[in-house]
């Protein structure tokens, strides 16, 4: 199953039939669901393909590809490290270079955006999906999201502000369910998967 935001709308596809799913049609179908959550937000759309292996290699083709990596990083007191950025709280990420391996790319960005010393990863979270306009094409961002700690407190933070980041803070898990009511559906996603550790 691929679960894929559209701004603040959400398409999933998947080969488990469900109540409420929209049958696979074809490729036109998946593109006009696409283009009206653009233009507006809309109520989760399932759509249930029974070839799903085919059907997502040719979804991805209407796309410009971008892979991501970042970090949900823990601190001793089970603290989060979010940051502010365009108006939203988010977690560290950002595109891989050329080459570089996915894990060292989500330890690189967590570093660079937040000034945290690089920490350990200490497991795999959900894989997000994303998509979004950019000049005149369309962008599916694949972000590969790892679980991090840091073994002792790191109170200095350096939000990069040439990357629009404004606060980097570490929330506690009161602060986590407020920044929550304003992030996006993928951070949700990784919240999700982050549950037993930060509650």
């Amino acid at each position: 199953m691929y679960k894929v935001f559209i701004k603040d709308s959400l398409l999933i596809i998947g080969d488990q039939s469900r109540e409420k799913a929209i049958d696979y049609l074809g490729e036109a179908q998946l593109m006009n669901l696409v283009r009206a959550r653009l233009e507006s937000p809309a109520e989760p759309v399932y759509v249930f393909a029974r070839n799903l292996k085919e059907v997502w290699a040719n979804f991805k083709k209407n796309f410009k590809i971008i892979e991501a990596a970042g970090g949900a990083v823990l601190n001793p007191d089970q603290d989060l490290l979010m940051i502010y950025r365009l108006g939203k709280w988010d977690l560290p990420k950002g595109k891989i270079e050329f080459g570089e391996p996915k894990e060292l790319a989500a330890l690189r960005e967590v570093e660079e955006e937040t000034g945290v010393p690089r920490p350990e990863i200490t497991g795999i979270l959900p894989t997000t999906y994303h998509i979004y306009p950019l000049d005149d094409r369309l962008i599916l961002k694949r972000t590969y999201w790892f679980a991090m700690r840091i073994a002792k407190g790191f109170d200095f933070l350096v939000p990069q502000l040439e990357e629009d980041i404004l606060d980097a803070s570490w929330c506690d898990p009161q602060e986590i369910m407020e920044n929550r009511k304003n992030t996006y559906g993928n951070i949700g996603l990784v919240l999700d998967a982050l549950q037993e550790d930060i509650s």
